[in-house]
């Protein structure tokens, strides 16, 4: 089998990719801080700041996803995200243009193109222009033009993936829930989101591809989270923004997703009724767990 890398293994989209790349046929080696269980395998505990040590897990890999980062920089100060994030994803590329690793995923972010409220249109797309409002975003974007001049000194294939709000997998009730109930609890983020195991089939799509060079995707559902025609929420929230783009029939979503879907054949399967009839049959945990 083809070994991948996923560094983030162990957060909550990274155990999504895992186990979606592992149905898929890849031996995957998972990286991240957390310990290493007694019994397990195919898996280590690494610093994405170890650069030697990224060397050595990458090695072998046909191709790696990298999700190992923090996912704000609210609980840092700017400098541990900064180190974080900048230093781990120079150190995964690096990696794989000095191990010749083909493929590469980067976890990028929507905190790229910074407060919606600025937009010059709706919905959002990957030609929105970049306007992060702090350090976190910034870097995001740093490390996608990084990735551009990595794709073009060495070879690689790189795609970002800029995913919306993030359910995760058994999450439905603590992390997502409050932003359908109430209309301005999700007006900040377009009321867009994804389903952690649409980001992983997202990465999978990549990695089957034929794509070369650098791509940037937005990943969203299709929808907004809120029942209330997207018109609507529009007229009541983002009054400013005129130029209106497209069909936005129904409850549409507001972040572009045709270039990912027109390029690696992706669609989105989890939308947010699905998702709550899933937590509801489950009966998945309501509590916040421990970090």
């Amino acid at each position: 089998m083809q070994k991948v890398v996923v560094t983030g293994a162990k957060g909550g989209t990274g155990t999504s990719i895992v186990r979606v790349l592992r149905e898929a046929g890849y031996d995957v080696l998972g990286i991240d801080l957390k310990p290493c269980g007694f019994w397990e395998q195919n898996y280590r505990q690494l610093d994405l700041e170890d650069g030697a040590g990224v060397h050595d897990a990458l090695a072998g890999a046909v191709a790696v996803v990298h999700f190992g980062s923090l996912p704000t920089d609210s609980w840092t100060t700017w400098e541990t995200s900064y180190r974080n994030l900048a230093l781990g994803g120079y150190h995964v590329l690096q990696a794989a243009a000095n191990l010749k690793i083909p493929r590469v995923v980067l976890a990028s972010s929507p905190m790229i193109y910074g407060e919606y409220s600025r937009a010059p249109y709706l919905p959002i797309d990957e030609q929105s222009p970049a306007c992060p409002d702090g350090i976190y975003g910034a870097v995001k974007q740093n490390l996608e033009t990084l990735a551009t001049h990595y794709a073009r000194w060495h070879g690689l294939s790189i795609a970002a993936l800029r995913p919306q709000r993030i359910v995760y997998e058994g999450s439905y009730e603590w992390r997502f829930r409050k932003f359908t109930e109430t209309v301005a609890a999700a007006a900040d983020s377009l009321w867009s989101y994804i389903d952690a195991r649409d980001v992983a089939t997202a990465c999978l799509a990549w990695l089957r591809s034929d794509r070369t060079g650098f791509e940037a995707f937005n990943v969203a559902a299709d929808d907004v989270c809120f029942d209330a025609p997207t018109r609507q929420l529009l007229a009541e929230y983002y009054p400013q923004v005129t130029d209106v783009r497209g069909d936005l029939h129904d409850q549409r979503g507001l972040v572009n997703c045709e270039k990912l879907k027109r390029m690696l054949g992706w669609q989105p399967q989890f939308h947010w009724r699905a998702m709550a009839a899933e937590s509801q049959s489950a009966g998945f945990p309501k509590a916040v767990p421990a970090r």
